[in-house]
């Protein structure tokens, strides 16, 4: 097998491992959210009173489908709208248990790649990010958008600690 297929298939195996350490922990909610809601509810915790629009943004969706996904947010109580300083924009506002919910499932998620991660080798774990540091300088250097490679935190992230942003000058 040439190194280039050996790389894809690695990959391949990286990114269904990457989807299962990210959505095994909605298995331990009982809101019976979806992959999307949890996304929308991460949104909105990193992006406090967020509109509508950023939202459908930051998560690359339409914004009849971020409205969709308010609506349900809402009947769950995870979320309130609220009038923005213009009155044609809605913001969307975590309530105390939508905040909770967020919370406990972003550490859901870093317990689980803590798990996975600890059980490597100290020097394997640094070979890994080494690795993966290698590959994300290299997507910014190739593709002229390598901004939307974001992993959907949204819009205005802090990019002092975003890793891709790291990278753009190198």
């Amino acid at each position: 097998m040439e190194q280039i297929d050996i790389l894809k298939h690695l990959a391949d195996l990286f990114m269904q491992i990457g989807a299962r350490t990210t959505v095994e922990p909605l298995a331990s909610f009982d809101d019976d959210l979806t992959t999307s809601q949890l996304l929308a509810l991460r949104h909105i915790l990193l992006h406090p009173d967020c509109a509508l629009s950023a939202l459908a943004n930051g998560l690359d969706i339409s914004n009849p489908a971020a409205t969709k996904v308010m609506d349900r947010l809402e009947r769950k109580g995870l979320v309130v709208r609220v009038q923005g300083s213009d009155r044609r924009q809605v913001k969307a506002v975590l309530t105390p248990r939508g905040k909770n919910v967020a919370k406990a499932n972003l550490q859901l998620q870093i317990e689980a790649y803590a798990s996975l991660f600890n059980s490597m080798p100290q020097p394997d774990r640094q070979m890994l990010q080494q690795g993966l540091e290698a590959l994300v300088a290299a997507a910014v250097q190739q593709w002229p958008n390598w901004e939307q490679l974001c992993l959907r935190c949204g819009v205005g992230c802090a990019k002092d600690e975003c890793p891709l942003h790291r990278y753009r000058s190198a």
